[in-house]
């Protein structure tokens, strides 16, 4: 096989490997995403990955087509570190494993993004349940809705020792009709923080009680996939060449 046929068959290879250039850019996107959280609705996010991913393939298919050299992340950091072509970042024998340890690793960040969310929420709660001030609050805008056109969140003002305050808060499902400018609903506050708010009815901590779920669902795939992970690499490791060559 020529040399350009070489390029172009690693080039396919690399192409189907969850550890490429594209699927790197998602996963930094992802991490920054749950770092600082969302600066816009999600379907912008899922839109602007879509035409990302597009593009970063198209632009890789291009350049191997037209005999271009270009290593994956996993190639990259092998060639870095001066690992051998056995290593699990580049051998084909690997393969599985780098894509079960991408999923834990998906997994396991989400169940631990979200049970610090759960954890800030319960703790939130408790100091407005035990130190806030309770008042009521005048709706100036719907912020979020629904598909449906439901209110999900709005803005409000109310007076504080201190002073006016407006914040954004969640409401309850039973509110989203009457959720309008001028509206009146009753909100609890921390007076050493006033735009620290919750509408009353998000005190029971369920709404903390349900991202305490999703956390356990994803760290329960995430034990999974790490059980399945563990069983690849133990399976690679028996079907080592018969000669006792050692599997990186």
């Amino acid at each position: 096989m020529d040399e350009r046929g070489t390029v172009l068959d690693r080039g396919r290879d690399e192409a189907g490997s969850p550890f490429r250039w594209s699927a790197l850019a998602v996963g930094v996107a992802v991490a920054v995403w749950l770092v600082f959280g969302p600066f816009g609705p999600p379907w912008l996010y899922v839109l602007g990955w879509g035409v990302a991913l597009a593009a970063a393939e198209g632009a890789l298919r291009l350049a191997v087509r037209q005999g271009w050299d270009v290593p994956s992340p996993g190639r990259l950091v092998a060639g870095l570190l001066r690992l051998g072509p056995e290593s699990w970042l580049v051998a084909p024998r690997w393969a599985r494993v780098r894509l079960a340890a991408g999923g834990f690793l998906m997994f396991a960040a989400l169940s631990g993004y979200m049970g610090r969310q759960a954890a800030q929420e319960y703790q939130a709660v408790a100091d407005l349940r035990d130190h806030g001030r309770r008042t009521d609050a005048t709706v100036v805008e719907v912020t979020d809705r629904s598909e449906e056109g439901r209110a999900l969140s709005v803005a409000v003002r109310f007076g504080t020792p201190s002073g006016p305050v407006r914040a954004d808060v969640d409401i309850p499902s039973d509110l989203a009709d009457e959720a309008r400018p001028g509206a009146v609903i009753p909100v609890a506050y921390d007076p050493a923080r006033p735009t620290e708010v919750r509408e009353v009815a998000y005190l029971d901590e369920h709404e903390a009680d349900g991202v305490r779920t999703g956390a356990i669902v994803f760290g329960l795939l995430a034990a999974g996939v790490l059980v399945g992970t563990t069983r690849e690499v133990l399976r690679v490791r028996r079907s080592a060449e018969p000669d006792g060559t050692a599997v990186s």
